[in-house]
């Protein structure tokens, strides 16, 4: 069973790697079956100390809502654990976090973990271009992945909003299944 000891620990490990930054941890309900993995906070993010903040958590807990999962029921966290300003990670730097990301999924112990985005979809291991393979559920070992776009990318683009909203309609199934299959 997960639990918050072991979820500190991982915080604490993070904390010692990179003592030199401002780190935003996941949050959200441990024990939860749905992750969310983002690629790093944004500026409203780092300001409220959240992995996801503003309009682009606004919009996400407008479709999950709409999809029937309760916001209050899940995790989010990022692969990155800080606000890289204006700067994009480089492959080392994500490299750098994804043992701690790992090892936070495993402590929460999803049944569906949701990457938000290209990087989040690296940082969890699968090296696929995000379109040719978003909504599409892998089983991922303990828990079935769903790769699908980012909020912000979603307010830009129409195109890009629909496909999210159909992505994130799919989540309740997949959990629903996942558990049947763990019976």
């Amino acid at each position: 069973m997960p639990n918050a000891q072991e979820l500190q620990h991982v915080h604490t490990a993070l904390k010692k790697k990179f003592s030199n930054r401002k780190l935003i941890f996941g949050r959200g309900s441990i024990g939860s079956k749905i992750v969310f993995v983002t690629d790093h906070p944004g500026p409203d993010g780092a300001k409220e100390g959240k992995p996801l903040a503003g309009n682009n958590q606004k919009l996400l807990n407008k479709l999950l809502r709409s999809a029937g999962i309760d916001t209050k029921k899940v995790y989010i966290t990022n692969v990155i654990k800080y606000h890289p300003e204006n700067k994009k990670p480089t492959p080392k730097e994500i490299k750098s976090y994804i043992p701690f990301l790992k090892e936070e999924i495993k402590t929460v112990g999803p049944k569906v973990v949701v990457t938000l985005g290209d990087i989040a979809l690296n940082g969890i291991g699968l090296r696929q271009p995000l379109h040719n393979i978003h909504g599409r559920p892998f089983n991922f070992g303990s828990y079935t992945l769903l790769a699908t776009f980012h909020p912000e990318m979603a307010a830009k683009d129409p195109e890009i909003h629909t496909l999210l909203v159909t992505d994130i309609s799919k989540i309740k199934k997949i959990v629903a299944e996942s558990e049947k299959e763990s019976i």
